[in-house]
């Protein structure tokens, strides 16, 4: 467990373990392939979600077996024969999870894998492990097929965040301190690093639907997250770029460069075909709220650093704070 968490080989391993699992659904049907949750699209009510409909997968379980979706009735196997437990962690609700917009923060002001990756495994990688709950807080949280939509999605936003100029970034350690590389082996797989990194080639033979014919379409937050709204993403980035330059510079410093793609503040009108930013009509919209912060038990479990894991939370309400006095509102 501690080989995979609180070190760099937790994407590359994770992309390894998603294809493992879909290659064994493909033996049973040759077009099974593991969906992605935009979970950040349901950040601010995750329990409210369709995903987690009884149509889907279900919903709470009030610290005791599902009653619906797709996993009612099962055995889970391990550790021990048992049904399968959700528990969320606000009773019949969760607590908010991590905006787009600061997903989208994150994927902008890390440019190597370490910092990207602690920045993901401390804010929404454990807030939905920990909101879901139940089989999702343990050790065997994927008895829980919500794991697999879960780090698809986290799979996804590194393939994106690769996209930006970092399609074979891959330094940082291993949980035992040692420097690793493309050609370091994965845990328990042996498989090379840089045999992970670039899907739609060899074993790595998948793509997300939605994303990849806009993939390489510049810095954008339409990109990170899909909208509820029509033209949300659109009138979301055209306010983050009417923000105050301080903030912009600290917090979107692509959208003041215009690195990755993004075309920079204060670009001559029309210079920018993906997303107009001409319009001074504020959108109707959401402030920001704070998001579920890691609990103890969770900390010690993956056994993180917790004044890393300290600064995090306190970036991330401080990144709240800072939006919602400038008079942000997002259409999340």
């Amino acid at each position: 467990f501690n080989n995979i968490h609180g070190n760099d080989n937790f994407f590359p391993w994770h992309r390894r373990f998603l294809r493992d699992f879909e290659e064994a659904g493909q033996r049973y049907d040759p077009n099974f392939a593991v969906p992605y949750w935009d979970e950040l699209r349901d950040s601010r009510d995750p329990a409210g979600s369709p995903v987690l409909s009884n149509y889907r997968l279900g919903g709470n379980g009030f610290g005791r077996c599902i009653r619906d979706g797709l996993q009612q009735g099962w055995t889970m196997a391990f550790p021990s024969p048992h049904c399968l437990v959700r528990s969320y962690d606000r009773g019949g609700q969760m607590q908010p999870w991590y905006s787009p917009e600061f997903i989208f923060s994150v994927m902008q002001r890390y440019n190597d894998m370490h910092g990207f990756r602690e920045n993901i495994e401390f804010t929404l990688h454990g807030s939905v492990h920990l909101g879901v709950g139940g089989d999702m807080a343990t050790l065997y949280s994927s008895n829980d097929f919500i794991f697999f939509l879960h780090h698809a999605n986290l799979d996804r936003l590194w393939d994106q965040w690769q996209s930006w100029g970092h399609q074979w970034t891959m330094d940082g350690r291993n949980n035992a301190g040692s420097s690793i590389g493309l050609g370091s082996g994965l845990p328990h797989y042996g498989d090379p690093i840089g045999s992970t990194m670039q899907l739609g080639v060899n074993r790595m033979c998948f793509r997300y639907a939605g994303t990849w014919s806009r993939r390489r379409a510049g810095n954008s937050l339409a990109l990170v997250s899909t909208p509820p709204m029509s033209n949300g993403a659109d009138s979301a980035e055209a306010e983050l770029e009417k923000l105050p330059l301080p903030i912009l510079q600290k917090w979107f410093p692509a959208l003041v460069s215009g690195s990755h793609g993004a075309a920079p503040v204060g670009a001559a009108a029309g210079t920018n075909n993906t997303r107009s930013t001409s319009s001074s009509v504020r959108h109707v919209g959401h402030f920001l709220v704070y998001p579920a912060p890691l609990t103890e038990a969770w900390v010690s479990m993956h056994r993180f650093d917790r004044r890393k894991v300290a600064k995090t939370m306190e970036e991330a309400r401080e990144f709240v704070d800072v939006l919602n006095r400038a008079g942000y509102k997002s259409p999340y």
